[in-house]
């Protein structure tokens, strides 16, 4: 997950993800249902499903976690339901479609190759997304999927009057179409195979134990965290390489930042849980950014900070880690390789999925 500066404002990426897939998935469906009559209900079905399932997704925490949403309401703004919202905001909009259905007894074909189409046009929009903003990840996989979304959109576009029989199989008929899946999943499994080969020789297949000082130094993922040397609050120095053989969640945060109040609590449970597998949190406060410094003791006792807080007095590691957003946090395994970066707050099931990649 990462933070889309728009002039001053800062929008989670994700949320840009959904409104670009959403909107390209609606467009295709209102240019190509156009001849449709049930165009009006198909497009109105689509659309409430879409903001069912958005609403499910960036809210859910108030059902997983409603205590501590309560306590601040406003992770509401700053966080959403993660995975198991995705899988709350799917089900919720496929019992709306099934209830509209039932109630309509509308064709049922033209809802499923309906689905199709947007399904295809939302997953093009979304990987030209991706690769064009590529964050830490491949551009040659995203590349790939702009490949197949597209080829999968303009076969289900050519073939939407077609009866459903042969628009599930694009055209193709259903031994053809059998054997291009399993033709794709083969040269799939080959690509990977041989991509993760070539990262492996590219970064010296460094183990966890590995010091990988050979690799380069840099900011984004499989490369080597630039190293951090802060005094803590009783003027002892303390570096990140003190820390080589654990996983480390490199944290940027201020006390004034409303996204830094939300997430501190999550980073506490998180510590509290793995503080004894090999797993430290480094807090750098942003010193230079605050009024004084007991806004700051007063934000650590408040939120019982036990993991160790760091100040960066005069901003320079701020800005050698071009820090733009708060928070943000590097997560940096074991061999002081950078595994993620979050711009924004996370919560405790983010974590666990970055300590977890972070350790294989």
């Amino acid at each position: 997950m990462s933070i889309i500066p728009i002039g001053p404002l800062m929008i989670r990426a994700d949320i840009v993800l959904f409104l670009i897939c959403a909107a390209a998935g609606l467009a295709a469906l209102r240019i190509r249902l156009r001849q449709e009559p049930q165009r009006e209900w198909v497009l109105d079905t689509f659309l409430t499903a879409l903001i069912i399932g958005f609403i499910s997704w960036k809210f859910g925490m108030l059902l997983f976690d409603p205590i501590r949403t309560l306590q601040h309401p406003t992770s509401l703004i700053y966080m959403t339901g993660g995975t198991r919202g995705i899988w709350l905001g799917c089900i919720l909009a496929l019992l709306y479609v099934g209830l509209r259905w039932n109630k309509s007894r509308v064709n049922s074909g033209l809802l499923l190759k309906s689905a199709m189409l947007s399904a295809f046009a939302s997953g093009l929009a979304g990987s030209i997304f991706q690769w064009l903003w590529a964050d830490g990840a491949s551009v040659t996989i995203s590349l790939f999927y702009i490949v197949l979304f597209g080829v999968l959109l303009i076969l289900s576009w050519v073939q939407f009057q077609k009866p459903l029989t042969h628009y599930l199989t694009l055209g193709l008929g259903r031994n053809r179409a059998v054997l291009l899946l399993m033709s794709a999943l083969f040269i799939w499994v080959i690509y990977d195979f041989a991509s993760n080969s070539a990262s492996e020789r590219d970064a010296g297949a460094p183990s966890q134990g590995e010091h990988a000082d050979h690799i380069i130094e840099g900011l984004k993922p499989g490369l080597r965290a630039p190293d951090v040397a802060l005094l803590n609050l009783e003027g002892q120095e303390v570096k990140l390489s003190d820390y080589r053989g654990q996983t480390v969640l490199l944290n940027f945060w201020a006390s004034w930042c409303p996204p830094c109040e939300v997430e501190m609590p999550y980073m506490q449970d998180f510590y509290d849980k793995h503080q004894d597998e090999d797993v430290v949190i480094l807090a750098v406060n942003m010193t230079h950014l605050e009024t004084n410094m007991s806004e700051v003791q007063a934000f650590v006792e408040q939120n019982g900070l036990t993991f160790p807080v760091l100040y960066d007095r005069n901003g320079e590691n701020t800005k050698s880690y071009e820090v733009v957003a708060y928070p943000t946090t590097y997560v940096i395994s074991p061999n002081g390789i950078i595994s993620e970066r979050f711009q924004g707050a996370i919560n405790e099931d983010l974590m666990e999925q970055a300590y977890r990649k972070a350790r294989e």
